[in-house]
């Protein structure tokens, strides 16, 4: 087994009894009570989604939401290049923004020549968001045909992967959760038989749809 990666999570504030908390770095001011906001509540379920699959990782909060869930493209694009020169394999964003830019397509470009995976949540309907949608980045939508552990490959024009939406008792739910849950997986792939082998096996394959029965392959 190898070393626990680390995980650059771009989000809300990370509190430091978060699971797998190893730092945090505010790219922006923080709201005096953000540390009760839904920023911070946020960031609080996707690490617990992390975690969840990859109990070892460590998880380095990059603050970019400072309590409401929504922030500029400078500090995105400055959280990206953060996590670029940082020491995580895996860097994880769930949220999107609805147009591409110059700024955020150099920023994406940084964390992969740095070698690092980028995961970014991706939703099941309407236009592309980005950084989901940029080449080369791991796009996550939600799937409810999977449990926590399982992930599909989708290979839609929004999204390459699925995974789990939802956790029961957590009030964060959709495409962030899903992408949250697959970053754990990468993750654990990571200490065990590898990235590569984990994307040979999905526990399914193209399109979810809801027939009588329920989700079903399409």
């Amino acid at each position: 087994m190898t070393r626990a990666p680390l995980i650059a999570l771009i989000d809300g504030p990370l509190a430091a009894d978060a699971p797998g908390f190893a730092g945090r770095a505010d790219i922006c001011a923080m709201h005096p009570r953000a540390a009760e906001s839904p920023a911070a509540l946020h960031a609080s379920c996707m690490a617990a989604a992390i975690h969840a699959n990859a109990t070892g990782a460590r998880i380095l909060g990059l603050s970019i939401f400072a309590g409401r869930l929504s922030t500029s493209l400078a500090n995105v694009a400055e959280a990206l290049h953060r996590a670029a020169v940082s020491e995580a394999e895996i860097v994880h964003c769930s949220f999107g923004h609805g147009k591409s830019s110059p700024l955020m397509d150099e920023a994406v470009a940084a964390v992969l020549a740095a070698g690092k995976l980028l995961v970014a949540s991706a939703p099941a309907r309407g236009t592309p968001v980005y950084p989901a949608g940029c080449a080369g980045v791991v796009s996550v939508q939600g799937d409810a045909r999977c449990n926590s552990s399982q992930w599909s490959l989708l290979n839609l024009p929004g999204a390459q992967y699925g995974a789990c939406p939802v956790t029961s008792g957590v009030p964060v739910r959709g495409a962030s959760l899903a992408a949250a849950h697959f970053t754990g997986l990468l993750a654990r792939a990571c200490m065990s038989g590898g990235i590569e082998n984990m994307l040979q096996n999905p526990s399914f394959t193209g399109r979810e749809r809801i027939g009588t029965g329920g989700p079903q392959a399409a």
